[in-house]
């Protein structure tokens, strides 16, 4: 069988499960052995020192396996040195807020260490840009236990959940969606490493399992990063397993691909594999490559009749109106008491906004119209957005929406819109905290400057950027930097954490503010 053939058996297109060997190969990070052994190396310079490690925990009772306990012991002796210590602290004052609210440390520093170490390597550019591509119409979603930020930047406009309380308590779509099990560098409180963390993610794992069973069985699930007898594999593949019977068994045989990774491999070795989990036995192929680009370009071949992002947005638009009865800002519903239109008459509709007539604009989000400022994606004049959807924006966002470019362009007088605008000058889109915290801008001093340096971690650049006083702020740098966001991930605004979606926010307005009121 060849990876083309194996891909056209897919009923679908298919789900990745990745692991942190798709980090090491595109950013350079460490192992989860090479990360514990960076973090001992700050405790001493005893070269026996992680070996002592572990030894203690091979003594020890190991209630989730050996490297959880490792990273336990580490943690504890870390914790202790961190704040005994101030000369080992590298984490910036917005991490250590985190550590202020009684985060670990050591998750802070983790968080950290992988932020600033994610190096992308050049000789994988063309992989990652087949995947990028990829994206779009042919993956259907990725479930991962990294950390890094790698899979966001390269699956833009996708939503991402993070940890188990949030796959668990949200309403999933199954398309175009990230799940990240067991945590995110942006949450250092989520990161799974440590003994209690495995321990209370197994004692929840079967509430996850029947959240993934949907997704097992409805999608091809291609295993990459992983060691085939990962146990963070073995054990979600086993709380999935419980669930079902043999016949559902049976049916997952072609839909499970393990890749295995395999060092100056040629071609591509295509068998069959089977786990045993007590006495029921799982089927899947087990492919041996080195070049990822062979099964990259044998996705090709499976594409979805629409963008994902497209589909996932027209299910989670369905499923609001569904729960809710409200129509939102993408989806009209008439009244529809006509008996002669029988149900098999009824016709959904994709199409862009400005369709649907100018009442529509009342529906428009917050986000709608930030981003409009940036891409001018709306297809309404300056006029009618000022007076069918700013008196309800207004109120949703206490006062505070970039407004100058639609007056700049409007032909009306809009007296209650210019008060909105007059009052929120640049002194009032920073906020005092920003004021007192301009020492973390460091050596930094302009915009470009900023985010040469920094972009790799969208939230740390935003940030940073937004510390700048206003006279070295460049607008056309400025706005630069905002189009290439947005060029990006045109849904960033929805799809970015709380944090780095405020940052955003708030240089949007900065840069309306500099644009076209200065």
């Amino acid at each position: 069988m060849t990876m083309e053939e194996l891909v056209e058996n897919f009923n679908t297109t298919p789900f990745l499960f990745v692991g942190s060997g798709m980090s090491r190969r595109y950013l350079n990070l460490p192992d989860w052995k090479g990360l514990l052994k960076h973090f001992v190396n700050q405790l001493g310079k005893d070269e026996f020192a992680y070996n002592a490690f572990e030894n203690k925990a091979k003594s020890d009772e190991c209630k989730a396996g050996i490297m959880p306990k490792i990273a336990e012991l580490i943690q504890k002796d870390y914790d202790a040195k961190w704040f005994a210590e101030p000369a080992i602290r590298t984490a910036d004052e917005h991490a250590l807020e985190a550590i202020h609210r009684g985060v670990s440390p050591f998750k802070v520093e983790i968080a950290e260490y992988i932020r600033n170490n994610c190096l992308r390597q050049d000789s994988y550019k063309e992989e990652l840009d087949e995947l990028r591509q990829l994206s779009e119409r042919s993956i259907s979603g990725v479930i991962t236990t990294n950390y890094d930020k790698l899979l966001e930047q390269i699956f833009g406009g996708y939503s991402t959940y993070v940890g188990q309380n949030e796959l668990i308590f949200s309403a999933l779509q199954g398309v175009a969606e990230i799940y990240k099990i067991h945590g995110d560098i942006d949450k250092p409180d989520s990161i799974v490493i440590n003994e209690d963390d495995y321990v209370e993610f197994e004692s929840k794992s079967a509430y996850l399992a029947a959240k993934l069973l949907t997704i097992f069985m409805e999608y091809p699930i291609i295993f990459m990063g992983y060691s085939i007898s990962d146990s963070n594999i073995i054990n979600i593949i086993k709380a999935i397993v419980e669930c079902l019977n043999d016949e559902q068994l049976k049916m997952l045989e072609d839909r499970f691909i393990f890749v295995e990774y395999r060092e100056n491999f040629v071609g591509t070795e295509i068998t069959p594999y089977v786990i045993m989990e007590g006495d029921k036995p799982l089927s899947m192929k087990r492919v041996i490559l080195s070049d990822f680009m062979l099964l990259y370009k044998a996705l090709e071949n499976k594409r979805a009749k629409l963008p994902v992002k497209i589909l996932r947005r027209f299910k989670q638009e369905i499923y609001d109106y569904t729960i809710t009865s409200v129509p939102t800002g993408h989806l009209r519903v008439a009244a529809l008491d006509d008996k002669r239109v029988g149900d098999e008459e009824l016709v959904l509709s994709i199409g862009r906004m400005s369709d649907y007539g100018l009442k529509g604009l009342r529906g428009i989000r917050p986000n709608e119209w930030y981003r409009n400022i940036i891409l001018n994606d709306l297809d309404f004049t300056a006029d009618d957005l000022l007076e069918y959807a700013f008196p309800s924006l207004i109120k949703q966002n206490s006062g505070r929406l970039p407004i100058n470019k639609y007056l700049n362009e409007a032909t009306k007088k809009f007296e209650e819109c210019e008060k909105v605008a007059a009052a929120l000058d640049f002194e009032h889109i920073i906020s005092n905290t920003i004021k007192r915290n301009r020492r973390c801008l460091g050596q930094y001093t302009s915009v470009t400057q900023i985010w040469n340096q920094e972009k790799l971690s969208l939230e740390r650049a935003t940030r940073l950027i937004s510390h700048l006083p206003e006279d070295k702020i460049d607008v056309s740098e400025l706005e630069k930097i905002l189009q290439e966001i947005f060029s990006n991930d045109a849904n960033v605004l929805e799809t970015a954490p709380d944090g780095t979606r405020s940052h955003i926010r708030r240089l949007i307005l900065v840069y309306d503010y500099l644009k076209w009121r200065k």
